[in-house]
């Protein structure tokens, strides 16, 4: 039985070009998701986190990269990092991803479908086998993927990820063990 996310703050985040983002925080075994629209929002509500998981492309921007190719290898869906609007999500990921940087927050890329595909699981199987004892969503899809991104976050500090990873990039699964 995994310790409860206790004290230490982590984030998520379901990044968008035109529509609002998911952003999503886990603090004290309470998970909180709710839907932002612009980057400072997004940093001020993760500002204080320890790990934010972001669901957008952070490196390799505007090339089909090798970390994508491992993923479908694993059968898992990602979005090539060289389609157009990806470029944008990209481009915009990786600005806040510095300013994230700049309070002292490490900053992981993920993918959410992928993480619950993996697993098999949902969001509420998942939240409670990594110590989350309530989810509060205010949103659609993008709130539940941020969520997702968020227990990525709290997986990669209780070293519960597995890391695809690939000359150009990584990006972060939780680990089915």
């Amino acid at each position: 039985m995994p310790e409860p996310a206790e004290a230490v703050k982590f984030g998520g985040v379901d990044l968008s070009v035109k529509r609002m983002s998911g952003v999503a925080e886990v603090n004290d075994g309470v998970l909180v998701s709710t839907l932002v629209k612009s980057d400072d929002e997004i940093i001020n509500s993760l500002r204080g986190s320890l790990v934010v998981a972001i669901d957008a492309p952070l490196s390799g921007v505007g090339k089909f990269r090798d970390v994508d190719r491992l993923m479908f290898k694993m059968g898992l869906k990602v979005m090539p990092a060289n389609w157009r609007w990806m470029i944008k999500l990209g481009e915009r990921a990786l600005r806040i991803k510095g300013r994230l940087e700049e309070l002292n927050i490490r900053v992981i890329e993920t993918h959410p479908w992928s993480v619950l595909h993996w697993l098999n699981t949902d969001l509420t199987q998942l939240s409670s086998r990594l110590g989350v004892r309530k989810l509060v969503i205010n949103g659609g899809k993008d709130a539940y993927d941020a969520a997702v991104c968020a227990l990525v976050a709290l997986a990669y500090t209780m070293g519960k990820v597995r890391r695809i990873t690939a000359s150009d990039g990584e990006l972060y699964l939780i680990s089915a063990d």
